[in-house]
């Protein structure tokens, strides 16, 4: 799922610049067991960034790169993506419930 995170970040520790990052969310797969021939594999989320803006710019290579090093934007971005599954999922259940109630 393709989404779009904005927020104030500092590359330089200093100045704060608007960060609009579009990047692919794939939820958490469940943990698996171990078996005979694996240990088993933990629970993870991806999260891959495609493109970002910088003040309405288009980020660098070099930028890019240090986001990609940026532990928190990243767990950032897996929240902002866990609540927007968790949005669409309340959407879907409120709309099933509308249909049940005027199937009625």
């Amino acid at each position: 799922m393709k989404l779009t995170y904005k927020c104030t970040h500092s590359f330089d520790g200093e100045n704060e610049v608007e960060l609009e990052i579009l990047y692919e969310y794939t939820p958490p797969s469940p943990a698996r067991g171990p078996t005979y021939s694996c240990a088993g594999e933990p629970a993870y989320t991806e999260v891959e960034v495609i493109s970002m803006l910088i003040d309405g710019v288009h980020a660098t290579h070099d930028q890019l790169s240090e986001v990609d090093e940026n532990t928190r934007l990243y767990e950032e971005m897996e929240i902002n993506g866990a609540d927007c599954i968790a949005d669409e999922r309340a959407a879907a259940a409120e709309y099933r419930a509308e249909l049940r109630r005027d199937a009625e």
